[in-house]
Formats: structure tokens, C-alpha cells, sequence
């Protein structure tokens, strides 16, 4: 796995050495002030982030710790294009009333603003992560690529709480966030 702060793929020089002909699987991970932000946001009835984190899954880097928040993967194209879509993308009102607003950034910026359309502030909080990506050594599209890169997503929701990702997620302790995100997720748009 390779780390790079969120922020610095806004960086053309960072970006690109992402391979951009290889799928791949990936994870963000949160600094407790990013995590409090999310887990006891002013949007949803109850703060979170004493019930969840002691179960969250934690690492260190550069003497913080992180906890890990969302996983995901790239098999229809390529990691690079992947990260970039959830770094960069632009908070249209087409792609926010079409659903094609990354799911990531739909998350944050509904927990962070209330409001999807609201790009500076899920950019500032975006911009406080850390994101740990594999490229793997398959074709993109591939019928091997899906399965094994599918299978590691559903271990990883498996193994670990983790409070951004909805589909897939069936901890218990998570359910009751999990419910309030999904509202605060269709009232936002």
C-alpha cells in the first residue's frame, strides 16, 4: 500500500504517479480533529464519536494517528482516475441532483455542511485525510480483477468499522450512524 495525503493529489506531480492503467482498492483514514468533525456532526440527532471510536481501526503516520473511515475500489478504471474523482471533483448541481457526485464526497459534504453543493467545505475536510491506495497488477474490467479486488473490499468491511461506507456494512454498533448518514444524505441534496 502507498500513502499520500489527500490534499497533495490536487497536485498534478502527485496524481500521476498513480498508475493509470492498473485497478486497484484503497482506504481513507482520519485524524481524530477529521473524525470528530464526522462522527459528531451538527446534522445528525446524536454525536458519535464516543460510542465508535474505540472501535475504530487505527495506524500511525508521521507520529499522528489516523483511523481508518471508508474503503473502496477501482475495477471499471483505474485508480488514479478513481482518487482523482473523489479529490477533485467539482460539486455541479448535475452531479449532485444525478447521483454522480462521488459517494465519498456525498458523505462528507452532507456530514460537514448539510449540504451537497457545499464543494469548498468537503474540500477542506477532504483535504485533512489520508489515503492509502494499492494498484494492482490486473486489467482493468477483467473478470479477475473484480473478483479478487471485490473480495478484499468485502474483507475489509468485514474486519473493520468503518463509518463512510454504507453499502456493505453491516457492524452493528455502526448501524445506528449508518441510518442517520443515509438521511442526512437525502436531505442534503
Amino acid at each position: 500500500m502507498i500513502e499520500v495525503l489527500a490534499k497533495d493529489l490536487r497536485k498534478p506531480k502527485y496524481l500521476h504517479k498513480i498508475p493509470n492503467d492498473k485497478p486497484g482498492w484503497y482506504q481513507w483514514w482520519a485524524s481524530i480533529k477529521a473524525l470528530e468533525l464526522l462522527l459528531n456532526s451538527p446534522y445528525i440527532s446524536k454525536k458519535y464519536m464516543a460510542d465508535l471510536f474505540p472501535l475504530l481501526h487505527r495506524r500511525e503516520y508521521k507520529g499522528d494517528y489516523y483511523y481508518c473511515i471508508y474503503t473502496g475500489i477501482a475495477t471499471k478504471g483505474s485508480i488514479r482516475s478513481r482518487l482523482n474523482w473523489h479529490v477533485n471533483q467539482h460539486h455541479t448541481e448535475t452531479a449532485v441532483r444525478s447521483g454522480t457526485l462521488s459517494t465519498l464526497r456525498q458523505t462528507i459534504s452532507s456530514l460537514i455542511a448539510g449540504n451537497q453543493y457545499d464543494e469548498f467545505a468537503t474540500n477542506e475536510l477532504i483535504d485533512m485525510l489520508l489515503v492509502e491506495y494499492s494498484a494492482m497488477n490486473y486489467q482493468i474490467k477483467s473478470a479477475e480483477a473484480m473478483s479478487i479486488i471485490e473480495q478484499i473490499e468485502h474483507d475489509e468491511q468485514s474486519k473493520y468499522i468503518l463509518p463512510l461506507n454504507i453499502k456493505g456494512n453491516y457492524h452493528t454498533a455502526i448501524q445506528p450512524f449508518l441510518q442517520e448518514l443515509r438521511e442526512v444524505r437525502k436531505r442534503s441534496k
